[in-house]
Order: C-alpha cells, then structure tokens, then sequence
C-alpha cells in the first residue's frame, strides 16, 4: 500500500490561512449577533418564543410582498392558473398578527402569574407601564414621523394638513376607535394598538391566575376564550372598531394566559425534550395553515391549534434546537423594529427588484423576491434595530440619555467660555 506523502510546505501555509480565515469569520459573525441581539433585564428570554416570532414575522412579510407584487408587477397579477390558491395559501400568513398576541400574552403574564402561583414578588404596577412606554414609544414615534416624512417627499397625493389627525390619532393608539381603520400613516400600527389596549388590561385580566386550583383555572381560561369566539360572531355587525380591538381578539391573549399558565406549573424547570412534539410541529403547523383555509375553521381550530404548535416549541427536541438557533432568535428578537417599517422598505426595494424572475413561475418568483427584499428589510431594520430599539431595551435609558445630554450642554458651554476667554485675550 503506498504511503501518503506528508503535506508540503504550501499545503500548511494554505491550511492555516484557512484556520485563521474561518476564526476571523466566526469572530466577525459572533460580534454581530450579539450587537443585534435583544437585550432583557427581565431574565425571562426564552428563545423558543423568539424563534416563533421569526416565523411569524416571515409571514408577515411574506404577506405583504405578495401584496406588493400583485399591484406593482404585471406579470404576477397576470400570472398562472393557480395564482388564486397561491394567494389564499400566502393570505394565511396575515394571521400571523394574532399568533404575535398569544406570544404577548404569554410573556406579559409569566410575571404576575408568577406572584399568584409561586410565591414570587408581586409586579410594580408604575414600573410595569413605565416599561411599556419607555421601550414601545420611541421606535413607534421615529417610525410615524420618518415614514410621514418620506410619503410627502415621494408621494404628491398626500397633504401635511390631511394627515394631521391620522398623525395624532396614531401617536395616541387611537386611530382604530376613532376612524374604524389602520391608520393611513402607519397601516401596520392596527395591531399595536390593539396590543396596547391589551397591556393597559393586563394587570386585571391576570387576576384569574388568583385561582388556586389549576383545572377550575385552566377550565375558566378556556372557557372565556370560547365565549369570546361566540361572542365576536353576534357582535362583528358592530363594525371594523370592535374588531380592531382587543374585545374582538380576546380569545388569542387568553390562549397565552393558558400556555403561561402550564409552562410555569408544568414545563419551566422539565429540561427534558420529546420527539413526539416534534411529530406535533409536523403535522400542526399544515393543520393551521388548512385551517385558515376556512372563516368557520379559523373562528374555532385556529386558537387551539395555536397553542398546539406553541406547545411543540417549547416541548420538541429538534424544534426547540431549531428555534433556539442564534441567527434565528437574532431576527426574531428584532421583529418590533422589522414590524415597523418591513413595508417601507418593500416599497423602496421592490420597485428596483420586481423584475429579477419574472419569467419563472409565480411560487418561485414570489420565493425569489422573499430572499432579495427580505435581506434588505433584515440590513435595514437591523440598523433600526441597532440604532433605535436596542437601547430604548435598557431600563434606564432615559437617565442615561438625559446624563449625556447634560454632558454634552456643560461640554458646548465650557468650550463657548473658553472661545470668549481666547477672543477676550
């Protein structure tokens, strides 16, 4: 058997440039996870409802391409046959809205279920809205005025004096109960009001984790949710201002009181992972998609397969890794900045990227399109994120904001002393 000859001098030198590259990668690629990952000082990240908020974020996304596309491109409007069963597989994604509920719901009450079922400190109510104030307004309030400002630069079919009361309504989360629609300045922002309303109830909705008796509790979370979805059947014909409100998604936010309820009790402190919840996520996940298929499937199957697959998230082996990876948990940690203003940069995009696969058929044009403009939407949120929501995440930021600003005013005034001292000599 002939030997293998050892490796030359040049085989070394090209490995270890090799080694050094991959380390420079590595080290470049681990710097900017964690410069775009979400901070918490709540020490209640779990990754799994990040990842989740990847998907849904994908489907937000995605939902909206597809809307671009069929107004902007001819070629997609004028499409293929089963363009219509495309569409309605593509719209399915639109409820992703009400799967980011559920997982607000689920974060927001750990705590306060915490203190009623375990014992642990009790929340401070100032400190529970501060937070919600301090970390949501300032991305919100930049994203209003940035995307104001480009649609008068670009656009000649608005006017400043207009837009006025849409721009207030907005600032305030009101537009939803004062005009009956999304607001025509941030068309996406129908959802955090909703949310907002839902955080400003929070603190009384999680009295029902007062009851001690776990069935009695889980019993009466269901139930609630059940007649919230009859009780949105009757009263639907009061018009798109019920349904923009958090009466006429009730049902999602109770599903995230109950997966609280049992991953607190049940699941928190269990490390141990099951393949059959992976068989879950499987077969869940094109069950919800069906399910979307259907108003009546929707209005009933939906909520309960929700909490299904959530289930299998926290609870499967390999989709627990899965959702816990760092890229995805990174994305999904900056789906508020990406929520935000993913449309604007459609928009912008889209425009010069439309054409690129045209001629292929439209699922794998629509797929083209979701990987050109969704790493622009991921560039440019992510310096969004960067720049804006990551340290609006620090609890004290506005003391740390307010301490540079006086550094930089006793800064500016020490050197207009010193620029009079030079002149006066």
């Amino acid at each position: 058997m002939q030997e293998e000859s050892p490796p030359t001098a040049i085989e070394h030198a090209l490995a270890e440039k090799w080694r050094r590259s991959s380390a420079a990668a590595g080290k470049f690629f681990d710097r900017l996870l964690t410069g775009l990952s979400r901070e918490t000082s709540s020490g209640r990240f779990i990754p799994e409802m990040d990842g989740l908020r990847f998907l849904e974020t994908c489907m937000v996304v995605l939902v909206h391409l597809h809307i671009y596309l069929v107004a902007k491109s001819r070629f997609y409007e004028h499409g293929v046959a089963n363009r219509d069963r495309l569409s309605r597989t593509v719209w399915a994604g639109s409820h992703a809205i009400e799967m980011f509920f559920v997982i607000s719901a689920f974060m927001l009450a750990l705590p306060f279920a915490a203190h009623r079922l375990k014992g642990a400190p009790a929340v401070d109510l100032r400190k529970y809205y501060l937070r919600r104030l301090t970390r949501l307004e300032p991305p919100y309030v930049v994203s209003l005025f940035l995307l104001m400002f480009l649609t008068f630069v670009f656009s000649t079919a608005h006017s400043v004096s207009g837009w006025g009361p849409h721009l207030a309504a907005s600032l305030f989360y009101l537009h939803n109960l004062i005009y009956g629609a999304p607001s025509t300045v941030l068309c996406v922002a129908w959802s955090l009001e909703i949310e907002v309303q839902f955080y400003m109830l929070v603190p009384l909705l999680t009295l029902l984790f007062a009851i001690r008796h776990s069935v009695l509790r889980r019993g009466l979370i269901v139930l609630l949710a059940v007649l919230a979805i009859v009780a949105q059947a009757g009263l639907r014909q009061l018009g798109p201002r019920f349904v923009l409100s958090v009466a006429g998604n009730l049902q999602f936010f109770l599903i995230g009181f109950l997966l609280a309820d049992v991953f607190l009790l049940e699941w928190k402190t269990a490390e141990r992972r099951s393949v059959y919840w992976d068989a879950v996520t499987l077969l869940g996940w094109p069950a919800l998609l069906i399910s979307l298929q259907s108003e009546t499937r929707t209005r009933w199957l939906f909520p309960a397969l929700i909490f299904v697959v959530y289930c299998a998230a926290l609870r499967g082996r390999w989709t627990s890794k899965v959702l816990s990876s760092r890229w995805i948990t990174t994305i999904g940690g900056m789906c508020y900045s990406i929520y935000l203003i993913h449309y604007a940069v459609i928009s912008a995009v889209g425009r010069f990227t439309k054409r690129i696969g045209e001629g292929l058929p439209n699922p794998l044009y629509l797929l083209v399109q979701f990987v050109i403009v969704g790493l622009a939407i991921v560039v440019v949120c992510g310096a969004y994120f960067r720049l804006l929501e990551r340290p609006c995440m620090r609890r004290d930021w506005p003391q740390r904001l307010w301490q540079h600003t006086r550094a930089l005013l006793a800064f500016g005034q020490a050197r207009k002393l010193e620029v009079k001292a030079t002149f006066a000599d």
